[in-house]
């Protein structure tokens, strides 16, 4: 066992425990920003994919309704040709 006196090395230990202490809340107070960041970016891509989708679907029901449209003028044309 060490020669020097019990109160000095008591008190470096209180104070490394300090220090440990205020790192750990230093990365806790990083940890809730990037929890805050990351909840922003899950809901702005939330948003982005249901634009996209909406998007995506209008244009689906336009090609299905001019493929249709379509189909059925070259029908009439074809049934309502006479030679």
């Amino acid at each position: 066992m060490t020669a020097q006196p019990l109160e000095p090395r008591v008190a470096r230990l209180e104070g490394a425990y300090e220090q440990v202490d205020r790192r750990l809340e230093g990365i806790d107070r990083r940890l809730e920003t990037l929890d805050v960041k990351i909840d922003e970016l899950r809901g702005d891509l939330g948003r982005r994919i249901d634009t996209t989708n909406k998007r995506i679907d209008i244009s689906t029901w336009q090609t299905t309704s001019l493929i249709l449209g379509t189909w059925i003028t070259v029908m009439l044309a074809i049934f309502l040709h006479k030679p």
